[in-house]
């Protein structure tokens, strides 16, 4: 288990940037210097219930355990189409990106926990049913598609487009409401299994035929998404082939992914107090909460003193404990071998107060982002960075020089919104 060093009252990445000042991994063709910057949009779902929350973030846990096990040939049931544990509207927000595929606007998911592009959730806004091609079928915990691949090109925004692009078209979806559908950034593993008639075939994602178009010099992946504190469709984006510099504020450190899922391995600690042994994370855009291993949680709340809200679902506090919080610390090993923390300050660790109400809260309630995974099973998934870590931060996904087969690095910077306070 990694060592933590003293944090003192240094702020959140200080440490980081301190111990060590990290390059971009290397990269066929080098960083793009003028990487393609695409806005995301904020789609704010309500109503939902924080129970809700908690239990969308459980049921992807399941799913990325399952498909993790179909990757590496473990036996076990086809991801067949069945009602959804929870529903993606059961994620307080979604964070969506707005391509054009054969004439038609689509508004899709932004995910990092998968990798398959299909549309037609809509069923008013389907493409013409492909001919003779495979059948794909794909579940996420969080909602499940049905239907067809089809080619097409797939315009991201000007001056980026992706040709001859596999994406699936829907004939039936589950859990998918005010969307068309997802654009899935994850590795290019976790597509096999899903073409129904090819199950050991591979679909290349977006980011893959990108680089392999020669339209991005690297297959980086940079994602900026600023707290959600309104109901505004605003501060984020996506940036193809490279990172956009202009929002971070520091240098990025990089992490060995080792799941077919993007991945970090890290220890926490609660004011200097281990809550969790090295475990590894899955770094997700489709979960809201911070999700721990339910024995992390526990000893999470004891220190806090935090009460389970039967209301909501999510952990509470009073004014006294949270003058009294302290600093969240994610502790990892960087590929330089070097140990750096992740520290969410005081303030991080509050579940937005604008949407305590939206949640079946009361708006002076104290809640926090952190849920249990509802396991301590080792042999599992238990562990999820969500959005509610990833507004801290800027994330960047990469495939090094392209090759799907060579394990992709995470990498992590700071922002303004690091040590903001906006809960």
């Amino acid at each position: 288990m990694a060592t933590a060093h003293s944090l003192g009252s240094m702020p959140f990445f200080a440490t980081l940037f301190a111990l060590c000042v990290t390059t971009f991994p290397t990269l066929a063709g080098g960083l793009s210097p003028s990487p393609f910057i695409v806005p995301v949009q904020r789609l704010v779902n309500t109503p939902t219930t924080g129970h809700s929350l908690v239990r969308a973030g459980q049921a992807r846990l399941q799913a990325f355990s399952k498909a993790h096990s179909q990757v590496n040939g473990i036996p076990g049931d086809h991801a067949a189409l069945a009602p959804p544990a929870a529903s993606l509207t059961d994620q307080i927000v979604t964070f969506t990106i707005n391509p054009v595929v054969n004439g038609k606007n689509f508004s899709l998911i932004v995910d990092t926990g998968s990798s398959n592009t299909w549309v037609g959730a809509d069923p008013a806004n389907r493409l013409q049913p492909g001919l003779g091609l495979d059948l794909f079928e794909v579940t996420y915990g969080s909602g499940a598609v049905l239907g067809d691949e089809t080619t097409n090109t797939v315009n991201i925004t000007p001056g980026l487009a992706v040709e001859n692009q596999s994406i699936g078209n829907a004939l039936l979806s589950e859990g998918f409401d005010g969307v068309d559908g997802i654009m899935g950034f994850g590795p290019v593993d976790l597509t096999q299994g899903t073409l129904l008639d090819n199950a050991e075939s591979t679909i290349p994602t977006v980011m893959d035929n990108l680089f392999a178009q020669g339209t991005i010099s690297n297959e980086t992946l940079g994602v900026f998404l600023a707290p959600t504190t309104t109901d505004d469709p605003v501060n984020g984006e996506l940036s193809f082939g490279g990172v956009d510099t202009s929002k971070m504020t520091g240098p990025m450190s990089f992490f060995q992914s080792t799941l077919p899922f993007w991945s970090i391995s890290q220890s926490a600690t609660f004011g200097g107090v281990t809550i969790m042994d090295t475990t590894t994370c899955v770094v997700d855009t489709g979960t809201t909460l911070l999700m721990l291993p339910e024995d992390a949680v526990t000893t999470y709340q004891d220190l806090i003193g935090a009460t389970l809200d039967p209301t909501t679902g999510l952990l509470s506090i009073n004014e006294a404990q949270l003058s009294n919080l302290t600093t969240l610390s994610f502790i990892g090993t960087d590929i330089n071998g070097e140990t750096q923390h992740f520290d969410l300050t005081p303030n991080a660790q509050l579940f937005p107060r604008a949407f305590n109400t939206e949640i079946g809260g009361s708006a002076d309630d104290i809640l926090l982002i952190t849920a249990s995974s509802g396991s301590n099973d080792a042999s599992t998934i238990d562990c999820i960075m969500g959005q509610s870590f990833l507004q801290r931060t800027y994330s960047a996904f990469v495939t090094p020089n392209g090759n799907p087969d060579a394990a992709g690095t995470v990498g992590f910077a700071t922002t303004p919104f690091t040590d903001a306070t906006t809960n």
